[in-house]
Parts: C-alpha cells; sequence; structure tokens
C-alpha cells in the first residue's frame, strides 16, 4: 500500500470516527401525548348519581398530570369537593407502551393497573384534535363489563369519558372529565 493510499485511509477511520449517529427528531405520538398532558387543568367531573341514576352530579375539579415517579407514564392528581366538607383526593398512574397499542391505568394503591387495549386513535397530527378509545375487561356492579375510556384531547382542553358495558348489556356513563388547561 503506498503512502497516499495509507493516508487517504486512516483521513476515512478518522473521519467515519467523529461522525455520531443521526439523532431522531421525530417525536413518537407517545411521548406528544404525554407532553400534552403534563400541567394543571381544571373544569368539572360530571358522574351519575348513585341515589337517582337518571340524574347527574357535576363538581368543579382540578387535575394536576405529572411525569410518573415510577415508571415511564403519567401520574394523574385529582381534586374535588364531594359535599360540605368533603375534599376528595385521588393518583391514578397512566402508563402507554411505545407503539400506543396497550395501557395501563389505575389507582397508586391498586395492587395491579387496569389493562386496556388502544381501540382507537384518531388525529393528533399537525396540532389536530387526538381521540383515544381504550377498552378493558372488568366489573360493574361485580358483574363482568367491558369498561371504554375515551380520550378526547385539543391544545387546551382534555375530556375523559368512562362508560361500562356489562356483558349482554349496553353500555352506560359513569363519569366525564371536562377540563381546560389552567396554566
Amino acid at each position: 500500500m503506498s503512502y497516499r493510499h495509507a493516508m487517504l485511509l486512516l483521513a476515512l477511520v478518522v473521519s467515519a470516527s467523529c461522525v455520531r449517529p443521526a439523532r431522531s427528531t421525530q417525536e413518537q405520538p407517545r411521548d406528544h401525548l404525554y407532553s400534552s398532558l403534563i400541567g394543571q387543568w381544571q373544569g368539572t367531573l360530571e358522574y351519575k348519581d348513585y341515589q337517582d341514576s337518571t340524574r347527574r352530579v357535576s363538581l368543579p375539579t382540578l387535575l394536576q398530570i405529572l411525569p410518573a415517579p415510577d415508571e415511564d407514564g403519567l401520574e394523574l392528581r385529582y381534586t374535588y369537593d364531594d359535599g360540605p366538607g368533603k375534599t376528595v383526593r385521588s393518583i391514578d398512574h397512566l402508563h402507554f407502551d411505545r407503539a400506543m397499542v396497550s395501557a395501563r391505568w389505575g389507582g397508586v394503591k391498586d395492587s395491579t393497573l387496569q389493562r386496556f387495549a388502544v381501540r382507537s386513535r384518531e388525529g393528533g397530527v399537525n396540532g389536530a384534535p387526538l381521540r383515544l378509545v381504550l377498552e378493558g375487561d372488568g366489573a360493574d356492579d361485580d358483574r363482568p363489563a367491558l369498561i371504554r375510556e375515551t380520550f378526547d384531547i385539543t391544545a387546551g382542553t382534555v375530556r375523559l369519558l368512562k362508560e361500562f358495558q356489562p356483558t349482554g348489556g349496553a353500555t352506560s356513563f359513569r363519569h366525564v372529565y371536562t377540563l381546560k388547561r389552567a396554566e
């Protein structure tokens, strides 16, 4: 090998060793979802009145969404007044897999989180509203039921709807959070 070829080979090796792999600049859908939800939200919690199922109760509600401390996911901290002198505070954890085909969701005191399949994911590209529909097996009044959680997310609003469908029965409303960004 000639001196000139050796120098050219050395230059190529040095150049190649200085090249860093290009970092992916495209944000993953899950990352976009997480970053769009983190922050302070305020609005209402509306739920089926447990004494009269034909009525609904609406309560002012605050929701703080933070990165979950236990693993890659979100921590949802709800606060609302449920009657005179009764302030309710609860914390849920929500985790999507990277491909956003499955999720786990439940209270921090639950022994296991409820498993869901992402049945539908619409929008969410270039600032468009995002709709996610999650479904999982669960129970309603100790009867097997399909649990459906629907997320409607825009730049400044979040709507979280929970419904149940007992086996062989009709889908019924459980509760809905309708919130606006408070920051």
